[in-house]
């Protein structure tokens, strides 16, 4: 089923392993669920101003979605891969989820370093029963690629009601519609 897509590791090095220990966090050991995701572009809407090039410029609110692959899915077929110039799943029978992303620019949207937005992204896992499965992060993005951030975790549903933690992001690429592909790694305790 989609969470055996989703397995939990416990970050802990293979000396550490092997010596039986685990790095423990309030007696509790660390793990990590890590997915990718694709944003859709072509389903990216926003209220506002545009600068000179035609991207939402700064304090414009904005909403998107996307879906989610299991992880090494973009390492697999590249990390542009995931999704078709018209916005549909490149490997559909691979979608694990959909991402919703609403926010606000704190840069023009085609900044290319530092804090761009602030979010909240829904990770919704259950694609029968929308609401049932999800983790909810709040946090800034930046704007550089290959440089990994981190957020908190706010809440979730389901398997993941008592989730607590963070989610590291990482931007890869520009993807086939226009959006971005990411990796994220969610760590809990």
């Amino acid at each position: 089923m989609l969470l055996l897509a989703l397995t939990f590791v416990t970050e802990a090095t293979a000396d550490a392993l092997q010596q039986g220990q685990a790095e423990m966090v309030s007696n509790h050991p660390r793990r990590t669920m890590a997915l990718d995701v694709v944003q859709n572009a072509t389903d990216f809407f926003f209220e506002g101003p545009v600068n000179d090039n035609g991207i939402p410029a700064k304090g414009t609110p904005f909403v998107t979605t996307g879906f989610i692959y299991p992880a090494g899915t973009l390492e697999a077929y590249g990390t542009s891969s995931g999704i078709t110039a018209n916005g549909d799943p490149e490997f559909p029978e691979l979608v694990i989820g959909t991402w919703i992303c609403r926010g606000w620019h704190l840069q023009d949207g085609d900044a290319e370093s530092g804090v761009v937005v602030v979010t909240t992204q829904t990770f919704d896992f259950d694609k029968d029963n929308a609401g049932h499965q999800m983790i909810v992060t709040d946090g800034i993005e930046l704007a550089d690629f290959n440089v990994p951030f981190v957020r908190p975790v706010t809440g979730g549903s389901g398997k993941f009601g008592r989730f607590k933690g963070q989610m590291e992001q990482t931007y890869l690429n520009f993807n086939a519609s226009g959006g971005f592909n990411m990796t994220f790694k969610v760590s809990r305790r």
